[in-house]
């Protein structure tokens, strides 16, 4: 919206005349005022020398690998707090920490979208390091579109009505790494996923975000059930078989996104 005297609303008109001066153009505007009162183009180049579109990536990326932070700096109290209260405090930090990528990746591929520009460091649609669901050999699993698209990697995820299975061999270098997968837990049921690799077991959960976060949950595929779960430290040679078990309960049909496979330090 263009809230100048010249050409807008007026609304920086109704400023003190040496302070409105200052909002009336975009030369004296400071970046973090210039798109409240300023109608510009996702091209325009704010005084930090970045077109507002590469702001709008990298912000989201700045932002995201900041939440990935937050568990391990919680972590150093444990053992010096009430033990409930700090589990109860872990288990949110690390929902957002998984949540800041879901939003990070809608909100930049949105404006992908909007804008044609792609981002100038290549981040946006670019993940070497995921596998997409829809890609891995399915049973009983389908593909299933999302709502916005922008909520799902790729725009699409799979689902199942009853018992799915979806399986990828992995060709990372041989080591440590950390497996990510985003799911979807809705508010209507209570899907399990079980992970094996190489038929061992790597961890499990159970689709319950609704009984544990404390916010109004989702019905629905989108950016409010999108959630995340990291196992780390997984230990992974060429050729490994991953399997990834999803069991439907009610409404909620055990829904994936995909599989990030990172290596230590790396953020998706």
């Amino acid at each position: 919206m263009d809230r100048t005297v010249h050409n807008g609303t007026g609304n920086a008109g109704q400023y003190p005349t040496g302070i409105a001066n200052l909002y009336e153009h975009t030369d004296t505007t400071p970046d973090d005022l210039m798109l409240w009162f300023h109608h510009v183009p996702y091209s325009f180049k704010l005084h930090s020398g970045k077109s507002v579109i590469q702001h709008f990536y990298d912000a989201h990326y700045d932002g995201a690998k900041v939440a990935q932070t937050f568990p391990a700096l919680w972590d150093s109290l444990r053992g010096k707090i009430d033990d409930k209260i700090f589990h109860h405090e872990l288990f949110r930090l690390k929902y957002q920490a998984g949540h800041s990528i879901v939003w990070r990746d809608a909100v930049t591929e949105f404006y992908r979208n909007l804008s044609g520009i792609p981002d100038e460091l290549g981040r946006v649609r670019h993940h070497p390091y995921r596998i997409e669901a829809e890609k891995m050999v399915l049973e009983g699993y389908h593909p299933v579109n999302v709502t916005p698209t922008e909520t799902a990697s790729k725009y699409v995820g799979v689902q199942t009505n009853g018992t799915g299975t979806a399986t990828a061999v992995l060709q990372f270098p041989k080591g440590k790494y950390n497996l990510a997968i985003n799911y979807y837990d809705l508010a209507k049921g209570q899907a399990t996923w079980t992970v094996y690799l190489n038929k061992q077991l790597v961890g499990q959960w159970r689709g319950d975000n609704e009984d544990k976060l404390g916010h109004w949950p989702s019905d629905f595929l989108d950016g409010h059930s999108a959630s995340r779960i990291t196992f780390e430290g997984v230990q992974i040679t060429p050729g490994d078989e991953l399997v990834i078990v999803g069991k439907a309960d009610g409404e909620e049909y055990a829904p994936l996104d995909y599989v990030s496979v990172l290596p230590e330090g790396i953020v998706d």
